[in-house]
């Protein structure tokens, strides 16, 4: 059997590699295939920096280095922020939150909102009950389960069964006919009040 030379074998292989199929390979397609070529390229010419330009290569090597100590002291920082923080005692809301929503409720009133008025004196009676453990308050935890839970609880049947009503006709309301009637925020308010005295 007749031996086909090395040289016959890698000019046949650079002719077919010259072919236009071919060429795609060898060229970068995209912008970012030739911003990465050329960072590739400098990084390998940048080794030669250290002895054509001394300056210039510890410039760049300080610059990095100073950038890298930056990034890692301000991650340390901040992680040592959240570990030294006092923790927050999980579903407790101060009074100091449920009288603001309270008195933001009334502005809202006044100003002729009476829906979004009961609306948040409806989330200030979950936040009080929420603080005497009445009820766990949580975002995952829908109207439906408050209401149940609420009905479980140990707060007077009488005005556990009003507020259950109340949030019924609130929710109805804030996702249903938006109807803006000063009677549900008249009924949240005396519904609030007696439940901040019975807390």
């Amino acid at each position: 059997m007749h031996e086909v030379p090395d040289s016959m074998i890698r000019a046949m292989a650079s002719e077919i590699l010259a072919r236009r199929e071919f060429a795609a390979i060898h060229e970068p397609n995209s912008w970012f295939d030739q911003v990465l070529l050329r960072l590739l390229k400098w990084l390998g010419k940048f080794g030669t920096l250290r002895i054509h330009s001394p300056a210039l290569y510890w410039c760049v090597v300080a610059a990095c280095s100073l950038l890298v100590l930056t990034l890692v002291t301000r991650t340390i920082v901040s992680i040592a922020r959240v570990m030294n923080a006092p923790p927050r005692p999980e579903g407790f809301v101060s009074s100091s939150d449920v009288r603001d929503l309270a008195a933001e409720s009334e502005a809202l009133a006044a100003a002729g909102d009476h829906l979004g008025g009961a609306h948040l004196l409806m989330i200030a009676s979950f936040h009080t009950l929420a603080a005497r453990s009445m009820i766990e308050l949580r975002p995952d935890r829908s109207n439906r389960w408050i209401r149940a839970a609420l009905l479980k609880s140990s707060l007077d049947e009488k005005l556990t069964i009003e507020i259950a009503g109340l949030v019924e006709r609130t929710e109805w309301r804030w996702f249903g006919d938006r109807r803006n009637d000063p009677a549900i925020y008249a009924q949240w308010r005396s519904a609030f009040d007696k439940l901040s005295i019975a807390c």
